[in-house]
């Protein structure tokens, strides 16, 4: 692989990344009527950019699917996906009781709790909300990651590694400075919080509660 492409695929994980910090906000703001700064100082979650490669690096894409960089070949578009699918559905299942365990036993405290939500497994995911991951997972690396990817791939090469490294650096460091915080405080790191009950979407979603 081209160094440029090496960076345009970095700079694709850095987008995904802010897209995370916005997806959850959102999230927040209709189910719970509030959005914070997610224990980071700058709108980035690093996980899902990270998360994205790895999903990548296993599964592959929607349109070229494999198993751990082997070739799964399915004529069916619609098994492609399906089995797509599932797979990151098992990765996120996997990965959320990882990270939530891990977040329980080096800080002491609960990160989230699915514990509410019918078909849990354990306390950090459950069926639905996995469902929906994946499904956001299989729609955007079956139809948002190419053409992201290639708009990253027309910037300049210099200018392309400099926002890249001076980005990830920016991540990097945000997310283990803020690790650091939650590991000393043993809970949430809130920097600033916005409330959202007046909104519309989250008046209709509640108004029989």
């Amino acid at each position: 692989m081209k160094t440029i492409n090496i960076w345009a695929l970095c700079m694709t994980a850095v987008f995904v990344s802010f897209l995370g910090f916005v997806v959850e906000n959102l999230w927040l703001a209709i189910a719970k009527g509030y959005m914070d700064n997610r224990n980071m100082c700058f709108p980035f979650l690093i996980g899902y950019g990270i998360a994205m490669l790895l999903v990548l690096g296993v599964l592959g894409t929607p349109k070229r699917p494999c198993l751990f960089g082997k070739r799964i070949l399915v004529k069916s578009r619609m098994v492609r996906i399906l089995f797509y699918f599932a797979g990151a559905m098992l990765c996120v299942c996997i990965g959320e009781i990882l990270l939530g365990k891990l977040v329980e036993h080096t800080c002491h405290f609960y990160w989230w709790d699915y514990s509410k939500i019918p078909l849990h497994i354990t306390r950090y995911t459950s069926i639905p909300t996995s469902a929906m991951f994946s499904a956001a997972i299989t729609v955007f690396m079956d139809v948002v990651l190419k053409p992201l990817y290639h708009s990253f791939q027309r910037w300049n090469g210099g200018v392309l590694k400099v926002v890249v490294i001076a980005v990830v650096l920016l991540m990097a460091g945000d997310f283990l400075y803020n690790a650091y915080k939650m590991y000393k405080r043993q809970g949430m790191v809130r920097r600033w919080r916005i409330d959202t009950t007046a909104g519309f979407l989250y008046k209709r979603l509640h108004a029989q509660q």
